[in-house]
Order: C-alpha cells, then structure tokens, then sequence
C-alpha cells in the first residue's frame, strides 16, 4: 500500500497504514486517537481487499459451495 500510495501521489497515507498496523504514535493523544483518518483508512482497507481478490472467485460463489 506504500508503494501505491508513493506512485499516487498520497505521500500521507503512510501514517494512516501506520495506524492500520497498529503502530501506535507515543504519547497519551495518539493513543486515544484510534478513530483518526477513519473515512481513509476504510477506502485502503477495501482497496486492500479488492487487490487480494483480484482474479479470484466472487465471494457469492464460495458462499453458495458445490451445486448438487
């Protein structure tokens, strides 16, 4: 997700994959601050899985297993 964030010009995102990591900034405030970059994170966090997904099955079809 580095990588796509440097070639989309997102030099940013790399403290919201931190955060996904759960690599916690020091201090009292960033520790409470679990919700911040939420919007962001949700879209990285799909874009994240359409790429794990790409090329596989649709979801629908593992669900509904082997027709009899």
């Amino acid at each position: 997700m580095n990588e796509r964030a440097q070639a989309n010009g997102r030099a940013g995102d790399r403290a919201i994959i931190d955060l996904m990591l759960a690599h916690v900034p020091e201090g009292m405030e960033a520790s409470y601050n679990r919700a911040a970059y939420l919007p962001r994170r949700r879209e990285m966090a799909q874009e994240w899985a359409d790429l794990l997904m790409e090329g596989m099955m649709p979801a629908m079809t593992l669900l509904e297993g082997p027709r009899r």
